[in-house]
């Protein structure tokens, strides 16, 4: 270290700026990318192992179901394997699945369904599914409108809940 220093003490002044400015640029690209690895979601790696659907209520964190898909209602669907039958929310996946069609299922067992991140299909595509990252529920954030509040939330004399509403102005 003691060499480096002499070295350095005796580099002209200009020498010493372009090494300050190098420095700086390095420890830049180097806090850059540590806030752009931390600005980014953790990445889930699915189990290689395959949990039978009879097996999921007693599945902690992540797992994986692989079977035919027996019936779909919406974004939901009931998947099926030779274990027994389990209800998967995708939340709302670009290509839902048919019934009849055999894929994989990545995500999170909870409260009585399979909270679905990953669809896979037969030929191995992977879709990311369920909620987007920075989506809440279609009912929360900005232009969501509030339905009319219950009379037992609004505040007021009882009397003001039957208050006629007025005309709208001409």
């Amino acid at each position: 270290m003691g060499k480096l220093n002499d070295r350095i003490t005796r580099m002209s002044a200009g020498g010493r700026a372009v090494l300050a400015v190098a420095l700086l640029g390095i420890g830049a690209a180097a806090g850059g990318a540590g806030g752009a690895a931390l600005s980014h979601p953790a990445i889930q790696m699915a189990p290689t192992v395959v949990t039978p659907i009879a097996r999921l209520a007693t599945s902690q964190g992540i797992v994986t179901i692989r079977g035919r898909v027996a019936e779909v209602y919406g974004d939901r669907f009931v998947m099926a394997d030779g274990s027994g039958r389990a209800m998967v929310d995708a939340g709302r996946p670009d290509h839902p699945p048919v019934a009849g069609q055999t894929i994989s299922v990545q995500g999170r067992f909870d409260d009585g369904q399979l909270r679905a991140a990953y669809l896979v299909s037969a030929n191995g595509t992977v879709e990311q599914v369920g909620p987007r990252p920075g989506h809440g529920h279609p009912k929360e954030g900005p232009g969501h409108r509030p339905g009319p509040a219950r009379d037992e939330d609004r505040e007021g004399a009882p009397g003001d809940r039957e208050a006629p509403v007025p005309p709208p102005a001409g």
